[in-house]
């Protein structure tokens, strides 16, 4: 089945299925947090739009859709961003603060700085894997 696929189709497959791992990820990660904070859907959502948009571009493979996931990719920086503000913003009122809300936070794992930065990568792999100056495949 994949025999068909050039190098370029075969990587914009990959960069789906790390959006499918991704979106995992997120789940599984952020599952605590879910109910107290609307941030934490964020990479889910991003990742369930990245996957439909993948598999659309991977399917179909028209200059349409491979741009439609360039500028998906492209905006994979922005929440890239987005997510590492999030992992180190510390909250700067610690008054407000009740104790149970402290509680909460000294048995809270640390938020790991380099979770987010996996957008970033991802997206720097698929545009560079369907970037128009290796394309193997007249679309």
């Amino acid at each position: 089945m994949f025999r068909k696929y050039s190098l370029n189709r075969l990587l914009a497959l990959f960069t789906t299925a790390g959006f499918l791992f991704l979106m995992t990820d997120s789940i599984i990660e952020h599952w605590s947090a879910f109910s107290q904070e609307i941030m934490c859907f964020i990479p889910v959502v991003f990742s369930a739009i990245g996957l439909v948009v993948g598999i659309l571009a991977v399917w179909q493979w028209k200059d349409r859709w491979v741009r439609r996931f360039h500028v998906l990719l492209l905006a994979s920086f922005v929440v890239s961003a987005a997510g590492l503000y999030f992992h180190i913003m510390e909250e700067e009122d610690d008054e407000q603060f009740t104790a149970e809300q402290r509680e909460h936070e000294k048995d809270e794992k640390e938020k790991p700085l380099l979770a987010p930065l996996s957008f970033a990568g991802l997206a720097a792999f698929g545009l560079l894997g369907t970037s128009k100056k290796w394309q193997t495949e007249i679309v």
